[in-house]
């Protein structure tokens, strides 16, 4: 899938109610002020939902940072 990494950042932002400029590739869950359990779950539906994509449990787990959603959402 072809993705575009900015889109990607704004819909992780909106998921955790912050700036886009608050993310790199290297945010990730626990290292940012919103980025916890909660505002996990909340991207991985955001990104299930504009995608049209499943994000498997597996998937979620592994899915810790913004440079793994990105590698990720390019795979399907």
């Amino acid at each position: 899938m072809n993705i575009n990494q900015s889109e990607v950042l704004q819909i992780i932002a909106t998921a955790l109610e912050c700036e886009p400029a608050s993310l790199n590739l290297d945010s990730a869950l626990g290292q940012h002020y919103n980025w916890d359990s909660f505002g996990h779950l909340s991207i991985m539906v955001a990104l299930e939902n504009k995608y049209n994509i499943e994000i498997t449990e597996e998937n979620i787990v592994k899915l810790q940072s913004v440079n793994d959603i990105l590698n990720f959402i390019s795979s399907q």
